[in-house]
């Protein structure tokens, strides 16, 4: 059953060969991300993000004949999704009194997303499938790039910063990170103890 047109019509226009190919990739991108935080990157196969995108195996080889491909492809698409969910949260950073309380907030709640779940399983599985850490690497690179550019625009440079000030946004992320790397070990007091610090420490 799909889904009505907006003018209440069941029809709904024939995909070209290239919109059913591009919606096909997008299928088995999406169950990929979906096997890496239910299943973790260990336990996902190519069988299984085939039946979770509703497609063959035959298709899923056709489109991506290795695992790697698959994956690879999969970093790019997370990036994406990644990408958009952080530009939405930043523009929600519009009252300047508590600006940077927001920020902590916002960034801790992207970290303990689903899609930063599957970023961590790539993330840590880089570093012995070295297929994996060139795509690794050139997202991390597009994101730090973005994270800089906002933090350039949401808190400019006091007169009185240090030279390291720049770093701040990067320092930020990776203590985040490594919190939800730490997961339900750490503990929730240290958590909540962490968090106010970024938000009051004074830069």
């Amino acid at each position: 059953m799909g889904a009505s047109s907006p003018t209440g019509s069941s029809f709904r226009p024939r995909l070209t060969q290239d919109e059913k190919t591009a919606e096909t990739r997008r299928r088995l991108l999406d169950a990929a991300i979906v096997c890496l935080i239910d299943r973790g990157y260990a336990n996902t196969t190519t069988s299984e993000i085939a039946e979770r995108a509703g497609l063959s195996r035959g298709a899923q080889l056709y489109h991506f004949p290795k695992k790697e491909e698959l994956l690879t492809s999969a970093i790019e698409h997370l990036f994406e999704l990644m990408f958009g969910e952080m530009k939405e949260k930043v523009s929600r950073l519009t009252n300047e009194n508590d600006r940077r309380a927001m920020a902590i907030d916002l960034l801790w709640e992207i970290a303990n997303g689903r899609l930063a779940t599957a970023w961590l399983e790539l993330v840590v599985a880089s570093r012995t499938d070295s297929y994996l850490r060139e795509s690794v690497s050139a997202v991390n690179d597009r994101m730090s790039e973005f994270i800089d550019q906002s933090f350039k625009e949401l808190f400019p440079r006091p007169a009185a910063a240090g030279a390291d000030y720049e770093l701040i946004p990067e320092i930020v992320f990776l203590i985040l990170e490594a919190m939800t790397l730490k997961g339900q070990t750490m503990n929730p007091k240290l958590t909540a103890r962490i968090l106010d610090a970024l938000k009051t420490v004074k830069l």
